[in-house]
């Protein structure tokens, strides 16, 4: 599944107010893993589930933040080890909800630190360029570039799928 077709699939969780969102090609069927089992999780009002950070983490890892339940401010504040981001709201009707959720999404992320960024396959993270990132035996950096392209720039090119910026 490419980041188009998850976008259609599941279009309401990539739609509102976000920080960014950058799908990276090797990690795109991670996130469409935890995507299939989020929406069977949710009841069929969705919560307002949305997703309100994709990127790489410090540690070349994926980090996925979501929104859940009913909310009025979008104010992020993270707790702890959930990567649920706590929005001020008059109650939380998705507090039953969200460990479910925080599993799934803990599960991707921690699947991402073995998963090259470019094209999924067993791979671990390094330095490259002072960058963590975790890509596979093919495709380092140097693999990457075309001619005339230094550092990171080659890696960037192939790896990110689809982007979109702070709304």
């Amino acid at each position: 599944m490419n980041g188009a077709l998850l976008k259609a699939r599941f279009p309401y969780m990539f739609e509102g107010d976000h920080v960014g969102l950058t799908f990276f090609r090797g990690w795109t069927p991670i996130l469409g893993h935890a995507c299939e089992q989020i929406d069977q999780l949710l009841p069929p009002s969705k919560l307002g589930f949305r997703w309100v950070q994709l990127r790489a983490d410090d540690q070349g890892c994926g980090l996925f933040l979501y929104v859940l339940g009913e909310f009025r401010t979008f104010v992020v504040n993270l707790e702890g080890d959930s990567r649920r981001a706590m929005l001020f709201a008059a109650y939380d009707v998705a507090a039953d909800l969200a460990p479910e959720v925080d599993r799934v999404v803990l599960e991707a992320e921690r699947v991402t630190s073995t998963a090259c960024m470019v094209c999924g396959r067993r791979a671990e993270a390094a330095n490259y360029f002072g960058t963590e990132l975790t890509l596979c035996s093919l495709h380092g950096p140097r693999a990457l570039a075309r001619c005339g392209e230094e550092g990171l720039e080659g890696f960037w090119r192939e790896a990110i799928e689809w982007e979109a910026h702070p709304s």
